[in-house]
């Protein structure tokens, strides 16, 4: 059985926090800690991802063994080609869904703002924008090293890599561009790696590292 509900409950998510953060449904999570579905790769690295672990560490420690991905010189060309193509798949969701997201959560801080509500209270939106950040982010990293990894497995050259792959990388870095100044243009700071938790601590006095902080300037 997974250690999925583990892992979940020591982040303090619920079953509906987690599938959000995964991108799947609360009734995929339900099943999957009952024991009533088995979960794809795909599933697996989107919970890993979530969750901020490797697929390993989602089996109890005498299966994890049991599920190791092989490098990628050593899988099938189908497989290859699946792993790039669940890339593509998520890169694409989040640009349908993100922007409207985005948008909506810059919206709310600045009402918020607006109305003279404490830092606390806007604080949720300024870490909804550092997430959606990480995501569009990610999505862009996942189709980049896809790339990478298509162009040394299929020749050795930027010319062998599928057109759809190329394509799809450079729209998900346009879309990682236009996210940044969404969030830029509203006066607010980005930071990220060390910069972003040094700045969560400032804000709110709690430890926890964020990949992307959004942060109000004095001016904002």
């Amino acid at each position: 059985m997974l250690e999925l509900r583990r892992l979940r409950l020591a982040r303090e998510w619920n079953q509906t926090e987690l599938a959000y953060h995964a991108g799947l449904a609360p009734s995929v999570i339900s099943q999957i800690e009952n024991g009533k579905r088995d979960p794809t790769a795909r599933t697996l690295r989107k919970l890993a991802k979530a969750l901020e672990v490797e697929v390993g560490d989602l089996f109890p420690k005498a299966q994890a063994p049991l599920f190791r991905e092989p490098p990628d010189h050593e899988r099938p060309p189908e497989e290859r080609r699946a792993v790039w193509e669940a890339a593509v798949d998520e890169a694409r969701r989040l640009r349908e869904t993100g922007w409207a997201q985005m948008w909506k959560a810059r919206s709310e801080w600045h009402a918020s703002k607006n109305r003279g509500e404490p830092h606390a209270t806007r604080r949720k939106y300024l870490d909804e924008m550092g997430n959606l950040l990480q995501e569009a982010y990610g999505a862009y990293s996942a189709l980049g090293n896809a790339y990478i990894k298509a162009a040394l497995t299929q020749g050795g050259s930027e010319a062998s890599v599928p057109s759809y792959l190329r394509e799809e990388t450079q729209a998900a870095n346009d879309f990682y561009v236009e996210m940044f100044g969404l969030v830029r243009s509203a006066g607010l700071s980005i930071r990220t790696g060390a910069d972003a938790a040094a700045a969560k601590r400032g804000a709110d006095a709690q430890p926890e590292a964020r990949p992307y902080s959004v942060e109000e300037d004095d001016a904002a």
